[in-house]
């Protein structure tokens, strides 16, 4: 019987690995992701919209990133999302895990002994979309 692709899921078996990447926020709280799974984590205020993403793409880089940044590594797993942080207030530990889809994410934020369930960070950069 010949091979075909099919039971296949999407990306499986091709080598293709789901990539998040972009400008998300959540009043102030603002994540920027980059193909090769870092992850930066930071507060703006005010909070910020679409017409800041720009200005936050110039900035908010792995390399030059400014103090009050917290840099870590996502993993994706389908459309399932995770990471941890540190908070910005107490600098405990905060594990964030969701989902994405399109231009927002649906993320879990848990540390300090609270869950802040099913908080939504929207897309503020229209670069290159989710893949």
């Amino acid at each position: 019987m010949p091979s075909t692709r099919r039971g296949h899921g999407r990306g499986q078996g091709l080598g293709r690995r789901p990539r998040v990447e972009g400008i998300f926020a959540s009043d102030i709280q603002v994540f920027r992701f980059y193909p090769d799974g870092t992850v930066l984590d930071v507060l703006v205020k005010p909070a910020p919209g679409p017409n800041q993403a720009a200005a936050i793409e110039r900035w908010l880089r792995p390399g030059t990133a400014p103090r009050g940044v917290h840099r870590s590594t996502y993993t994706v797993d389908g459309r399932r999302l995770s990471f941890t942080t540190r908070s910005h207030v107490k600098e405990a530990r905060v594990t964030v895990q969701g989902v994405w889809h399109g231009g927002e994410l649906v993320l879990d934020l848990t540390g300090g002994g609270r869950t802040e369930k099913a908080r939504r960070f929207r897309r503020l950069d229209t670069g290159r979309s989710l893949r």
